[in-house]
């Protein structure tokens, strides 16, 4: 027998190794070619029903087990407690006495009200000559003076009313150590946490700080006692207008520390003015109001923080 009969007798043997290679080879390429419909598709790749979304036609050759339908949903996670709702703080005029210190306070939320600044271009003894014709000016429902001035009349500090620039930065003095700066929402800052090219819509330089993280701040004045006024934060959305009729700064600094107004919870306090330049104002309008804390003889004064409704 010749070479040739033997590769015709080796040539059915090899053939039938093809053929079963090949017909592998397309049964697997047509299980993924062929529509979900398909029993060859379902049963290679099996499409579990999810919660939120059950197969809406169940493939007969592969019936999905009646209690893998009625699988109750994983419950979502719960983020309430990750950013919990503070609550607001009403617009309410609060007397009290702390370490003998007689204290008045406008608390109100910055949720619900807003800070503004109006100053007086041409000088103290321009336009209104009380908190009460400010705030009546600005349609404001309260207003307080604001920051210290010079013996002429002009910013002893930074000044920002509708984001128009008044006075020049101060970096020196103890009077403009703080800063109320009010972009998106109002915050009291240290001087050198405040940038210029912050957005700021009002802005008043003032000081010295009463309490910083709750706590009194050392070394103030503890021999003058006059009236003075001054601002509060509770470092979130609760804030206060405060006025004394009579206390030093460090007398202040304890009654405020002191913790009183436990409503607040309060952090931070920044002195705006002490003397016959302090001036407080709350409409009818306010829980307590009206009140008003101007004596006669009372000096004009450069600039108001206005409180307005939002």
């Amino acid at each position: 027998m010749g070479p040739c009969n033997k590769r015709k007798l080796r040539h059915p043997l090899t053939v039938r190794w093809f053929s079963l290679l090949a017909a592998l080879i397309l049964t697997s390429c047509s299980s993924w070619n062929r529509s979900p419909g398909d029993a060859e598709f379902t049963n290679a790749f099996p499409l579990d029903p999810s919660p939120e979304e059950p197969l809406a036609h169940l493939d007969p050759q592969f019936p999905i087990a009646p209690a893998a339908l009625h699988q109750a949903p994983r419950p979502a996670f719960d983020f309430s407690g990750l950013n919990p709702v503070r609550p607001t703080l009403p617009a309410s005029v609060h007397h009290l006495n702390s370490r003998g210190v007689s204290l008045t306070f406008l608390t109100f939320d910055d949720r619900n009200y807003g800070l503004a600044v109006a100053d007086k271009a041409a000088g103290p003894a321009t336009e209104w000559q009380s908190a009460q014709e400010a705030a009546k000016a600005h349609q404001a429902l309260a207003a307080i003076n604001a920051s210290f001035f010079t013996p002429e009349g002009k910013p002893l500090g930074l000044v920002i009313e509708n984001g128009s620039r008044i006075g020049t930065w101060n970096a020196s003095s103890s009077l403009t150590s703080g800063v109320l700066s009010v972009g998106k929402s109002p915050r009291l800052l240290r001087r050198k946490h405040w940038r210029s090219f912050s957005p700021t819509k009002h802005l008043v330089q003032a000081g010295p700080f009463l309490l910083e993280n709750g706590s009194p701040v050392a070394g103030l004045d503890n021999k003058e006692q006059r009236p003075r006024s001054f601002i509060l934060w509770n470092g979130f959305h609760h804030w206060a207008l405060g006025y004394t009729q009579s206390a030093t700064l460090a007398e202040l600094s304890a009654a405020l520390a002191a913790n009183s107004l436990s409503i607040l919870s309060i952090t931070t306090a920044l002195n705006l003015d002490g003397g016959r330049s302090c001036d407080l104002w709350v409409s009818p309008s306010i829980n307590g109001g009206p009140i008003s804390t101007r004596r006669i003889g009372n000096n004009p004064v450069r600039n108001y923080i206005l409180l307005v409704k939002h």
